[in-house]
């Protein structure tokens, strides 16, 4: 495992070491707008499935993606009006499951059984960029076990999740709560995880009614 420590000197050296990585099948340990995540290819299986042993997760979970564009949203999704709303709001704190155009794209672990996909437009540069250099779709899960908190200090990374490839440590982030995820693929739109955009403020925002959904 390596550790690169982000400064405004060595920016584009770290991003060029993670681009790397990433291209080879690795998985790269990056700060988000919420916690650290990791990152990987998400259109490439063997990178898919090393996210999931590298946190434990069972495959019956779905990853998320970290996109850069709404205009790539709308390229590969289905966007309805209630989800042209939600997506209104984008970059922001929020995961939008939306139906795939084409779900044979993604390999398992990504798409769910009925073609859906978690998308994730944040307000933060690190996976934005990445997603625009290595011109594919990245893993957008949080850097910790399964059913474990998410981890905002990169020292922990290298305590807990040993087979990570590379760290962009950018010290000790804010403790912002998750993303909230909204699942556009049921009528209503469903809240399935209430995080940092609360529900009220969706529903001012957007003028939409939501159930709500566990996960």
């Amino acid at each position: 495992m390596r550790r690169i420590k982000v400064t405004n000197k060595n920016f584009e050296y770290a991003f060029s070491a993670a681009i790397e990585i990433i291209k080879q099948g690795g998985v790269v340990a990056i700060p988000t707008d919420t916690s650290y995540g990791l990152a990987a290819d998400a259109l490439n299986e063997e990178s898919v499935l090393k996210v999931f042993r590298i946190k434990r997760r069972s495959l019956s979970k779905p990853l998320s993606i970290f996109v850069d564009s709404v205009k790539t949203i709308e390229k590969y999704f289905i966007v309805d009006e209630v989800a042209a709303k939600l997506i209104s709001l984008l970059p922001e704190r929020l995961t939008l499951i939306l139906k795939a155009k084409d779900p044979s794209i993604f390999p398992r672990g990504i798409a769910n059984e009925q073609g859906g996909v978690g998308v994730r437009l944040p307000p933060s540069i690190y996976p934005v960029k990445l997603v625009r250099a290595t011109k594919t779709f990245l893993t957008a899960t949080s850097a910790n076990l399964s059913g474990k908190p998410p981890i905002y200090n990169p020292f922990l990374i290298e305590k807990e999740l040993r087979d990570v490839d590379l760290i962009l440590d950018a010290g000790v982030l804010k403790r912002v709560p998750t993303s909230t995820v909204i699942d556009l693929t049921s009528c209503p739109p469903a809240v399935i995880r209430e995080g940092s955009v609360p529900l009220k403020t969706l529903e001012k925002r957007t003028g939409l009614r939501f159930s709500i959904k566990t996960m």
